[in-house]
C-alpha cells in the first residue's frame, strides 16, 4: 500500500474527487460470483474505470480512492485504470470499514486536507452533465453540497433510496426512514471538511454510517441541496441495477438525431449489436476507425476492376465498411474515451476513403467506355462527396451550432451514398449510382443511368440528349459521343 500523502496544494485548484470503494458490495456480488463490485465489468469496463471515466470526462483531475474489502485486487484494478487514463490516484486503506462507509469517508481526511471535493461511490453511474452541474456550485466553508432528485416517481429501487427533506434550497432531514421528504439523494456530494467534522460528531454517538455524517451536518443547517432532477443517475448495486445500467449505456451509443435515413433504419441497428461485442475486446475507436478505413479501401480496389463479381464483392465491402464506420463512436461513447482527436481522424479517413471508392469507380467505367467525360463526370461526382462534408464542417466551425437536421441534409450524408454506390456494385452499375450519389448530395433526388447494351427510360435519355453525353439509336439505346 503506498504511503499517505496529501494532494499538493499547487494542484488543489484542480477538481478533486473521493470514490469510496471499500465496502463488500454483497447485493451485487451475491448473484455475480466472488469477483469484487469494482472489477464487475459493465459493457467493457469495469466498475472502477466507469466511475473513474466519468469523472474525467465532467473534469476531475486528481482522485482518492477509498479501500477496504478485498484491497489488493481492487487497488490494482484502479492503478491499471491510473495508467490507462493518464490521471493520478491516491489511495488510502479504512479502517474498520465493515462498521460503515462513514469510515471509509474519514479515512480520506489526511489526503483531501482542507480542499473542497467530490464524494461519491464507486458503484454509482453519473451522467457527465449531472457532475459538471454540482461542480459548478461549490460548497462554502464547512458546507456539504448534496446533489438531490425531486423526480421521485421516476427513481430506480425506490425502497433502497435515501430520502431527503428540502426546504428552502437546505437539507432538513435526510435518511431512508423519513415518512416526509420531497426528493432523494443521489450518492453525489460537494463537500468541504465540515463533512469529516460533522462524521466524528455522528461517531461520538455510536452511528457510523455516511448518512449519519450528513444528518449531523444537517442538524445544524450545514447541508445545501443542489437540484438535479431529471438526470439519469443510478447506484449499480443489484442485479436488476446492473441490468438497468446496460440498458442506459446501450441506449447513449445512440448519436443524438445526427443520422442519416440509413444510418439510423439500417446501419445503426447493425452497429449497435457489433460493438457491444467489440466493447469486450481491447480494440480502441481508433483501432476501429483504422479498420473501416482499410476496408473501404480494399472495397474499391474491386470497384476499379472491370469484374463484374469483383463490383459485388467490392460494393458488399464498402457497405460493412459503411456499418464498421458506425462503431468507432459507439465504442468511445460506450467506454467513455470520445476525443476530438478520434472525431479528427475518422472525419479525414472518411474523406479518403471517399475519394478511393470515387475514383476507383470513375477508372472501372473509363476502361469500359471510350467517352470523354467519363472522367470529368467521375471527378465531379467525387469531388461533390467531399464537399457535402466540408460545407457541413464548415458551417459548424463558422456558426457554432450543427447544421440544419432537414431532409436535404439527410439526403447528402456518406451512409446513403455509399448505399447507392454498393448497390450501384452489386446490379453492375457503379458509375451509375456514383453520379445518382452525387445528384443526391446536391439535388436531392435521383436518376438513372444505363450502360450502352441497356436499353434507358425515355426521361434518361432526354436527360442526357439534353447533355450532348450521347444520344439514342435506332433500337432505343444509348450511344456515347
Amino acid at each position: 500500500m503506498p504511503s499517505l500523502h496529501r494532494v499538493p496544494v499547487q494542484e488543489t485548484a484542480a477538481p478533486m474527487a473521493v470514490i469510496l470503494a471499500a465496502g463488500e458490495g454483497s447485493r451485487l456480488r451475491s448473484a455475480r460470483s466472488v469477483v469484487p463490485t469494482p472489477l464487475v465489468r459493465l459493457r467493457g469496463l469495469s466498475i472502477a474505470e466507469r466511475s473513474i471515466a466519468q469523472l474525467l470526462t465532467a473534469g476531475v483531475e486528481r482522485f482518492v480512492v477509498v479501500l477496504g474489502c478485498d484491497a489488493a485486487p481492487v487497488q490494482h484494478e484502479f492503478e491499471r485504470v491510473a495508467k490507462r487514463r493518464r490521471c493520478h490516484i491516491s489511495f488510502v486503506e479504512a479502517e474498520n470499514w465493515e462498521k460503515g462507509n462513514g469510515f471509509s469517508t474519514i479515512a480520506a481526511a489526511p489526503l483531501v486536507g482542507d480542499s473542497p471535493f467530490l464524494l461519491t461511490t464507486v458503484d454509482r453511474l453519473l451522467p457527465q452533465e449531472m457532475i459538471r452541474n454540482v461542480l459548478a456550485d461549490p460548497p462554502a466553508q464547512d458546507e456539504v453540497a448534496l446533489a438531490v432528485d425531486h423526480d421521485i416517481e421516476n427513481v430506480f429501487d425506490l425502497p433502497e433510496l435515501a430520502k431527503v427533506e428540502v426546504s428552502g434550497g437546505r437539507v432538513a432531514a435526510f435518511g431512508k426512514d423519513l415518512t416526509t421528504w420531497n426528493a432523494g439523494d443521489t450518492g453525489l456530494y460537494y463537500s468541504s471538511s465540515g463533512l469529516f467534522e460533522g462524521l466524528a460528531r455522528a461517531h461520538k454517538q455510536g452511528k457510523f454510517s455516511l448518512t449519519d455524517g450528513i444528518q449531523a451536518c444537517a442538524a445544524q443547517g450545514g447541508v445545501r441541496a443542489i437540484d438535479v432532477t431529471g438526470e439519469l443517475w443510478l447506484a449499480v448495486d443489484t442485479p436488476e441495477a446492473f441490468q438497468e445500467a446496460t440498458r442506459r449505456i446501450d441506449a447513449a451509443m445512440e448519436k443524438g438525431g445526427e443520422d442519416g435515413f440509413v444510418s439510423q433504419y439500417m446501419n445503426r441497428p447493425l452497429s449497435r449489436r457489433l460493438s457491444v461485442a467489440l466493447s469486450r475486446t481491447p480494440l480502441t475507436p481508433n483501432h476501429i476507425t483504422l479498420l473501416s478505413f482499410f476496408m473501404g479501401l480494399l472495397g474499391a480496389v474491386g470497384l476499379a476492376t472491370t469484374d463484374p463479381w469483383f463490383w459485388i464483392a467490392g460494393g458488399i465491402l464498402i457497405q460493412i465498411a459503411s456499418i464498421v464506420d458506425g462503431c468507432d463512436g459507439e465504442i468511445a461513447r460506450l467506454k467513455l474515451v470520445q476525443s476530438p482527436q478520434g472525431a479528427w481522424l475518422d472525419t479525414v479517413l472518411d474523406r479518403y476513403a471517399d475519394l478511393a471508392i470515387g475514383l476507383a469507380v470513375t477508372f472501372a467505367a473509363s476502361q469500359l467506355h471510350d467517352a470523354v467525360w467519363v472522367w470529368p463526370a467521375g471527378f465531379a461526382a467525387t469531388a461533390s462527396f467531399l464537399m457535402a462534408s466540408y460545407v457541413t464542417k464548415e458551417f459548424q466551425i463558422r456558426f457554432h451550432r450543427p447544421y440544419p437536421d432537414n431532409l436535404v441534409n439527410k439526403l447528402k450524408r456518406r451512409d446513403l451514398r455509399i448505399l447507392v454506390i454498393a448497390v450501384g456494385a452489386v446490379v453492375g452499375h457503379p458509375f451509375v449510382a456514383l453520379l445518382a450519389a452525387r445528384s443526391e448530395s446536391y439535388r436531392s433526388k435521383l436518376f438513372r443511368w444505363t450502360r450502352p447494351s441497356v436499353h434507358a427510360p425515355e426521361a434518361a435519355n432526354h436527360w442526357l440528349e439534353r447533355r450532348g453525353c450521347c444520344k439514342p439509336n435506332a433500337r432505343g439505346a444509348l450511344s456515347y459521343r
